[in-house]
């Protein structure tokens, strides 16, 4: 990694953690510098493990996995989305730019507001809001209540 890189990962982590009282701007910065240090040179988390790729942990591609489904709504489509980042990627956090990508890539129709449908998501508590940013953009991720919910009720049945 290059010099102004780092430099640059470094101003975004102080810039995040600048409204932190002591003890816990510390130990903020160290988490979020860790986890900006981790990202590739464009902002996308670096990938460190090959079976966390697209279609790893034997997940078909994203566009087969979503084409497998019965989905009904759009919060049902991003909450299909996510338990595939969180699963197939190994993306536990993800942002609105990555929805958005996984829907293109599925050719699936996109909400005229995704904003909303996240937020429809987490009012129903299946998504919430990461502590961080990703790429400068408010982080998401898959609740537990979430996951149960893809299982039971949007999840094919198996045979």
């Amino acid at each position: 990694m290059e010099n102004e890189t780092i430099k640059n990962r470094i101003q975004q982590a102080l810039d995040c953690v600048q409204g932190l009282d002591e003890p816990y701007r510390g130990l903020a910065f160290q988490v979020v510098l860790e986890r900006l240090l981790q990202e590739g040179a464009d902002g996308r988390r670096a990938d460190p493990k090959p079976e966390a790729r697209e279609g790893g942990k034997g997940f078909t591609p994203i566009n087969e996995f979503y084409s497998s489904l019965s989905l009904k709504s759009h919060t049902d489509s991003v909450v299909a989305i996510a338990y595939y980042l969180l699963h197939a990627e190994s993306a536990p956090l993800f942002t609105i730019r990555e929805v958005s990508e996984r829907l293109s890539k599925c050719r699936a129709e996109k909400p005229k507001n995704l904003s909303d449908v996240l937020a429809g998501c987490a009012k129903n508590g299946w998504l919430a809001e990461g502590s961080q940013k990703i790429g400068g953009m408010k982080s998401w991720y898959l609740t537990s209540t979430g996951e149960k919910y893809f299982q039971s009720k949007l999840k094919p049945a198996e045979g």
